[in-house]
């Protein structure tokens, strides 16, 4: 068989640091069929500047199907236009379209005139089983894990997939993509996306993955994570890696296991995402810090939310902020950076608890120099239990596919009744001057691009002064950025 398989772009504009992820949701269907001994084809729109011949020529195969990834939010409307214009000269090839949206809303998708099948959750064995379905034209009514389009364009929903069991899946056939696309470069090291668990115990009531994975975690075995690790570096040369992982400490004895054989395996690594909360640093030891070290890790990603105790606890986040200022005093004297992720906007959040989620994120970049911050607007992800609060503060849910385009981290939509409007009117005019909040915007571990940096400069008192007094009158700033491109622009 020959695959088709695209990756839309997550937005458009001018990126001020260089941040093109490894398409690992494509990356993990297409390894099996790779293994198989099926070509498989992915054009990714994004990284791949020659993006259009490839899926030109891809077409030219005849695939057996087109299959797409996609997240809530503009990605959608790229999605669809590479869909469009694959049925425009094969209208008989069928689209598949899987991802977290699609997943999300799986009848709302393929009642698109454009999605005529949709895997929801993992795709490894459905899309495998999927793909063969269609090159022999065989029901597809056995498929497991998939809605598709029957007779008349009625929806027919197979039975759910149990969950993938990663640990024997085999190493990821980094071949179909070139991997120079790839590389972010991160103190001084490339990196790339990897990924060795899924799934989360916890339950945000914010977040999707929940929904997606019932709240199961499965991990791969210490051994197993070493072993792809060693792969990557011996047959592609990267010693740099970003954990995708939701949360990669949830079994502490597991991180600790992988650490200490990155350790000794003198594998001289250098690990600049791993995902962790800050309660879990509340219960490690010293010892456990200093592994970290040893290990190569340079940046732990951490998510916050929010400043204000009662919007932790709407968010079921079960963190309190005395346990974020703790957190932050343990990793102070270690040479590791703290990216804390902040949320604004969500269901009933007042002005003064969105000040607070400044006064708390400043405090933390003073405490610890090596801090950096980040603040991202609230996505309603539909099937959330925040999603329901926000539809009863008065979101109204989009009737159609395209409609979710307009809901992202960058963007307020119009349907965000769920947002008090004094709320609403301090993020969408304090959003960019937020990125520099603190004492150097740029951080340290990434490459800005100089004129980026140099305009920042220039700015940086303005937008310190606009936060510090939560000003947000006439802000053409940030009209003219968002405008342009100019800050991770999503439309």
């Amino acid at each position: 068989m020959n695959i088709l398989l695209f990756n839309p772009a997550p937005r458009s504009g001018v990126q001020a640091h260089r941040r093109v992820e490894l398409p690992l949701s494509l990356l993990c269907p297409a390894t099996p069929l790779a293994r198989a001994g099926h070509q498989v084809t992915i054009v990714d729109q994004f990284a791949d500047p020659g993006w259009e011949e490839k899926l030109e020529r891809a077409l030219e195969t005849r695939p057996t199907c087109f299959g797409v990834t996609c997240m809530t939010g503009p990605q959608i409307l790229y999605a669809l236009a590479a869909c469009r214009r694959v049925k425009q000269r094969y209208p008989e090839l069928p689209v598949v379209w899987g991802g977290v949206h699609a997943s999300l809303m799986p009848e709302q998708t393929l009642r698109h005139e454009l999605v005529d099948v949709v895997v929801i959750g993992e795709g490894e064995a459905t899309f495998y089983e999927l793909t063969h379905a269609l090159d022999e034209g065989r029901p597809l009514e056995a498929v497991h894990g998939i809605m598709f389009k029957g007779a008349g364009g009625r929806l027919h929903a197979t039975p759910s997939r149990p969950f993938v069991d990663i640990d024997a899946e085999p190493p990821l056939a980094y071949e179909l993509v070139d991997l120079d696309l790839y590389r972010r470069r991160l103190f001084g090291v490339d990196h790339i996306s990897f990924n060795s668990s899924r799934g989360c115990t916890f339950r945000c009531s914010f977040c999707w993955d929940p929904v997606m994975h019932k709240r199961t975690w499965r991990a791969m075995r210490p051994e197993t994570v070493v072993q792809h690790l060693e792969h990557i570096l011996r047959d592609h040369g990267i010693r740099g890696f970003l954990f995708t992982d939701d949360h990669f400490f949830i079994d502490l004895r597991r991180a600790r296991a992988i650490l200490e054989q990155i350790v000794a395996a003198d594998l001289d690594l250098t690990i600049s995402k791993l995902q962790i909360r800050a309660d879990t640093i509340c219960r490690m030891t010293p010892d456990f810090l200093e592994l970290l070290v040893r290990a190569g890790v340079k940046r732990l990603t951490i998510g916050v939310e929010s400043g204000s105790q009662r919007v932790l606890d709407l968010i079921k986040k079960d963190v309190t902020v005395e346990e974020v200022i703790e957190a932050n005093a343990r990793l102070a004297p270690y040479p590791i950076v703290p990216l804390y992720l902040f949320m604004m906007g969500m269901p009933t959040e007042t002005p003064d608890e969105f000040r607070q989620s400044v006064v708390l994120a400043e405090r933390l970049v003073q405490d610890n120099p090596k801090a950096a911050k980040t603040f991202n607007i609230y996505t309603p992800y539909p099937g959330t239990e925040l999603y329901g609060l926000a539809r009863e503060c008065g979101l109204r849910e989009p009737d159609t596919l395209e409609g979710w385009a307009r809901f992202n981290f960058r963007n307020i939509p119009e349907e965000s009744a769920w947002i008090p409007p004094a709320t609403k009117r301090l993020i969408e005019n304090l959003d960019f001057p937020l990125m520099f909040l603190g004492n150097n915007f740029v951080n340290p571990y990434r490459k800005t691009r100089s004129m980026v940096v140099a305009l920042g400069r220039l700015y940086a008192p303005v937008a310190r002064y606009r936060v510090r007094h939560m000003d947000a009158r006439f802000p053409i700033e940030s009209m003219v950025v968002k405008r342009l491109g100019l800050f991770a622009r999503q439309d």
